[in-house]
């Protein structure tokens, strides 16, 4: 048996109080009232001190014993205002005793009864309430047994929630004994034990009555647990469809069994053959238990469909381009036309057309043909297709940041973009043009190129650095989850020493050309600011004199994300490593190209580079060749504000100078808090990250202000 006792409280009325404050922005009128219009001025003073008086004349309550009548008349205030404003009469004096019973008995007096009359004659009637309390009892003490699925402290939350929320009380104090609460309480911790799996569960309540208080004792019979077994699909038309029938099926099977199940089964088998083609289909799920012992249950669940004929778009009408060629849409949705019809994939095709920024609307509208076909209604609003603004930001190493921009968001007609960008910072300037095609040579394939010259200067060293990028890259699968980029880099480079020893630099003059490739797996619901949802990502390249590369070497980076929403909070997880091995001729990896920790989106406890190797002499960070970077995030709306967050965080992470030794030695660490508000150019970020295990020459924490995403 458990038992929890809760203390009783001494005060038994549960009433607030609202005070008025005159604004001290009025007295300067109100003196201006006072000294020309008197009259007027003791007209305002008689208004303002007279309408809680006349509706308490309205009004009297007689019979209160533990009651105060202001308390009484606060519970019933619209009641009274409501009477003052249209008069007495007997069906109000019926509707304000009903409202006054009810607040009373809602406050603990289970037996209240409050009787009217109305007394009087013409203008003199008022409303005469006489109420009889009975008597009130507190709940001091909870007794419950059979209870193993839920702790007592659960239990006692789900039964008094709703007198605890009526009333605002504190969770420490004492709750009233409202029969009628302790059984919507009964309810919801019914249906809570359905939800964890224990469809057969009962809970019985008794009140037991004593001097000090009541006692409610609980007694829990949760019968056995009910969980999803073998799930049975028809068989699929298609190997995509069967393909999602095994995702669903290892989705639910082994979950907790409750109602919601099916219907939750049902629909996403529904989604799944919808988005294959089969908009007509008709989806059921039916339910056989089947015993497998004294205390679990298991559920198989069989789903039947009625497929009805596949559908098709079998063409496409857009309205509403003006600049952007026709045959750019043709282009465009030709991956979806003479395919099944499927709501994902056509709104994924909508969203790319929204991310180019050539377009401030984009709306679908599928249109069923006699011959069982679709036609997909386009309907676009353009938006300008030429842009020259001003940007800045600021962050710790870079300081403040400033650039001009232009941009081309429709090339020659064919929603092709160029981008040309001036900046500069402390650290520095930087000038790049860039191209994005996102449908090269009219296929489903993306090709990026970019030419950029750069004068930087880093903590130690300083560099020019001229040259280009330029990538291919393709989505397939799913909802275009998967993508593979071929990618590669020219650059040439020249580096100086600004206080760092030479011997650290390596390299300083070169030319380098690496090629690789990269594979993702993004199943996030959204890039930008994703809230639930997971990404994998991994990258390899080489750069080598077969490349024409003075600098030789083999990079490889990968990088895993999870995000999960708990209610209204969001929480973050992420790994990250990398490894850079010189090869061929090349004995030591230059400064510029080796791998930096610490900052705001790696180990926030330390400055960016901060963390990690240093040259002995000057103290400037001089990079490694193998790093590991952990994150966890838990973000929690604050307050009204729309976009303000509060986020709690701890990080981990290394950086190793050779990368031959990799591994999760000199791991270091952050924990900290940050606040966060969401602007249309991104998050602000305010966020102090404390070192726990602070070594000699570290910072004990470190304050970050900037712009972005932490990961």
């Amino acid at each position: 048996m458990h038992r929890t006792t809760i203390a009783p409280c001494s005060n038994t009325s549960f009433a607030t109080a609202d005070v008025i404050v005159l604004p001290s922005y009025m007295l300067p009128g109100l003196t201006f009232l006072h000294r020309t219009l008197p009259s007027i001025m003791m007209g305002l003073v008689l208004i303002l001190s007279q309408p809680a008086a006349e509706a308490s004349d309205l009004v009297r309550i007689e019979g209160l014993t533990t009651i105060s009548g202001e308390v009484a008349k606060e519970w019933i205030s619209g009641q009274l205002t409501y009477i003052e404003a249209s008069g007495v009469s007997k069906a109000r004096a019926d509707d304000i005793a009903y409202f006054l019973e009810n607040a009373i008995r809602d406050r603990g007096y289970e037996d209240a009864l409050v009787e009217w009359k109305v007394v009087g004659a013409g203008e003199n009637q008022i409303i005469l309430l006489t109420v009889n309390e009975g008597q009130s009892m507190l709940i001091t003490q909870f007794d419950i047994t059979g209870n193993h699925a839920l702790e007592d402290e659960a239990i006692i939350e789900l039964l008094t929630g709703t007198t605890r929320k009526r009333l605002d009380l504190d969770p420490k104090s004492s709750v009233p004994l409202v029969s009628s609460d302790l059984e919507t309480g009964r309810k919801k911790l019914s249906e809570f034990y359905t939800l964890l799996g224990f469809g057969d569960a009962e809970i019985d309540l008794q009140t037991i009555p004593g001097q000090a208080g009541a006692t409610i004792r609980i007694i829990v019979v949760e019968g056995p647990e009910y969980v999803v077994g073998p799930i049975s699909f028809p068989e699929a038309p298609a190997s995509e469809i069967q393909e999602g029938f095994d995702e669903v099926g290892s989705e639910f099977s082994g979950k907790k069994f409750s109602e919601s199940v099916s219907a939750n089964l049902k629909s996403r088998v529904l989604e799944l053959v919808v988005n294959s083609g089969y908009s007509d289909a008709v989806v059921s799920v039916e339910e056989a238990p089947h015993e497998t012992g004294e205390q679990a249950k298991t559920v198989a669940l069989a789903v039947s469909i009625d497929w009805g004929l596949p559908s098709s778009i079998s063409s496409i009408s857009v309205t509403g381009n003006t600049k952007i060629k026709s045959r750019f849409f043709d282009h465009h949705f030709s991956n979806i036309v003479g395919q099944p019809y499927s709501p994902d994939l056509t709104n994924k095709s909508v969203e790319e057309l929204l991310e180019t920024g050539a377009f401030e609307t984009v709306r679908t509208s599928p249109v069923k043909q006699s011959d069982g076909s679709y036609l997909l209604d386009v309907e676009v609003e353009e938006s300008y297709s030429r842009t020259l603004g001003i940007y800045g930001g600021f962050n710790n190493y870079d300081g403040p940041i400033g650039g001009f921009e232009f941009r081309n968001l429709n090339l020659f007609g064919e929603v092709r973009t160029i981008n040309a960008e001036i900046e500069f910072s402390r650290r520095g300037g930087k000038g790049i043009i860039k191209y994005r095609d996102p449908w090269f040579l009219n296929s489903d394939v993306e090709f990026g190129a970019s030419i950029f010259g750069q004068n930087r200067n880093e903590e130690g060293y300083k560099k020019w650095e001229t040259g280009g990028n330029y990538s291919f890259s393709k989505r397939f699968g799913r909802q275009n989850a998967n993508n593979v980029t071929l990618f590669g880099r020219a650059a040439y480079t020249d580096v100086s020493s600004d206080g760092i020893n030479p011997i650290f630099l390596g390299d300083r003059r070169y030319f380098t050309h690496f090629v690789g490739v990269s594979y993702a797996l993004d199943k996030r619901d959204q890039p930008q600011q994703p809230t639930k949802g997971y990404i994998a990502q991994i990258s390899a390249s080489v750069a080598s004199s077969a490349t024409g590369s003075e600098v030789e070497f083999f990079r490889t980076t990968g990088r895993l994300g999870y995000y999960l929403p708990v209610g209204e909070h969001k929480l973050r997880l992420a790994a990250r490593a990398g490894a850079i091995n010189p090869i061929g001729n090349t004995q030591a990896i230059p400064i510029d190209l080796r791998f930096y920790n610490g900052g705001p989106q790696t180990v926030r406890s330390f400055q960016e580079r901060g963390l990690g190797p240093i040259d002995p002499t000057s103290g400037y960070p001089i990079g490694g060749e193998f790093y590991t970077i952990f994150n966890a995030e838990y973000q929690i709306p604050i307050g009204p504000i729309a976009g303000l967050d509060l986020v709690g965080f701890a990080d981990a992470g290394n950086l190793l100078p050779i990368a031959s030794s990799a591994g999760f030695t000199n791991m270091r660490y952050a924990i900290g808090l940050g606040i966060r508000y969401q602007t249309p150019i991104g998050p602000l970020r305010l966020e102090y990250g404390y070192n726990p295990d602070q070594q000699p020459g570290e910072p004990q924490g470190t304050f970050h202000v900037g712009f972005g995403f932490s990961y």
